[in-house]
This record gives C-alpha cells, structure tokens and sequence, in this order.
C-alpha cells in the first residue's frame, strides 16, 4: 500500500500555482443520488444523478498574489490542476474547468497569520489525468510522451494550460497537444492548438475522439529575445 504526504505538491488555478500560499487543498467529486424507490422495494433505492464537483483552498493572504487572482475571477471559469505528488511531469494529475464562486481575502484572530480561502464548483467534469509538462523553457522543445491511450468516438482528450511566469522582450509561447501510435512520435498529428502566450494566462481545451493514437506529449515552440516562460500542462480522458 502507498503513503502519501501533502507535501511539494502543486496545484495551478488560471494563471497562479495556488501552492505558494495555500496549506490545505480539498477536492470533492460525486454523483447526486436520485431516489428511483417503487411500491415493492423494501428499502430505498438510488441511482446516481448527475456528477457534482467542489474545490477549496485555504492559506495565506497575499494582496500582491494570490488573492488578487482569486478576486479577479470570482464569477469565471478557471481551470484547476492539482498534482498529486509532487509535480514531476507524467504523475497523475486531476483537472477540470471551475467557476470560482467565492474569495475570503483575509481572515483571522489578532495576532494570526492573515488566511485566504477560495472555493468553486465546476465548469464541466473533473478529470483523472497525467501531469505532462511541468517546466521552466527558455527554447523550443518536447515532453516525453506517454502512453495515456486511444480516445473513443464518445470521449475527449482534455488538456489545460498553466502559464505563471514569462520574461524576456517580446516573448511568445506556442503549445501543441500531439498524438501518435508509437513512443518516438515519427508521425505526430497536432490534435490541441492553445492561443499564443506572451504573459501569464490560463487556458482549458479539448479534442473529441474517435482518435486511435495512445500516445501524447507537449509540443511548444518558444520566441522572442532571452524569453522564458515557467508553465504546466495537463492531459486526461474521459
């Protein structure tokens, strides 16, 4: 049986890894129960309803940071990615595009430290997926690669892209979710085009099947004069 600590563990919302500030991370994923009982049950029967999403951080205040963020997109959709150990790219990752419902900007007793709490609900379905690109890149380049499987004429290929830091003049990020049928990528089909980053920004998208390719990586080409770009990218089926 694995042990796991909270500990190193990354969680991006829109443009912002929320780890920086926060000391406590809750994901709630469910189905609402919908009571389907008839005349010759003897006891109460359910099946289950529609799939329910809840997110809630809680840390510490920052009003250059964090809570500025959290501010601006009360009201808006913002994807979410949360690593489940410690960030290192093709580790198991949960993603989903939230709506940010509430921001309590500083609380706290005289003499503690000054907290923050944001929570939402979903935009859509939350995601099992992998952690595919977790870097700081100053040049154009690929991820890995893994084999996270074929996507069915019912499903999607889901993806969001964290971009936290860019510096440099003029400069301009491109990434590219690719599938092929083979680890070394010799035929890679572009399958994910984000819009062109040139500062922080977040963006949640996807491709619907059927796509028999299994294998996925990060393409992203990078531009400008010294630019570097520190940004996190997330895959999942469902």
């Amino acid at each position: 049986m694995g042990n796991l600590v909270i500990k190193g563990r990354p969680a991006w919302l829109g443009a912002y890894n929320f780890a920086d500030q926060m000391n406590a991370l809750a994901i709630d994923y469910g189905s609402e129960a919908q009571n389907n009982t008839i005349l010759t049950d003897s006891n109460v029967s359910n099946i289950g309803g529609l799939f329910t999403f809840g997110f809630a951080f809680q840390g510490f205040s920052d009003h250059s940071a964090a809570d500025g963020v959290a501010f601006t997109n009360i009201g808006s959709s913002a994807p979410l990615v949360s690593a489940t150990e410690s960030g290192t790219e093709q580790e198991i990752a949960y993603l989903v595009n939230t709506k940010q419902l509430s921001v309590t900007p500083i609380q706290g007793s005289v003499g503690d430290m000054a907290g923050l709490e944001v929570t939402g609900n979903s935009a859509d379905r939350l995601i099992r997926g992998v952690l595919e690109c977790n870097r700081t890149a100053a040049a154009t380049s690929t991820s890995t690669g893994i084999q996270q499987g074929s996507v069915s004429a019912t499903q999607k290929m889901y993806a969001s892209l964290h971009v936290t830091a860019a510096s440099g003049s003029s400069p301009t990020l491109d990434c590219v979710g690719q599938s092929d049928d083979n680890a070394a990528f010799t035929s890679a089909t572009s399958r994910i085009v984000f819009t062109q980053a040139t500062t922080t920004t977040s963006e949640f998208s996807s491709v619907s099947g059927a796509i028999t390719d299994d294998y996925w990586r990060v393409s992203f080409t990078i531009g400008g004069t010294t630019p570097s770009f520190t940004f996190a990218l997330a895959f999942g089926i469902i």
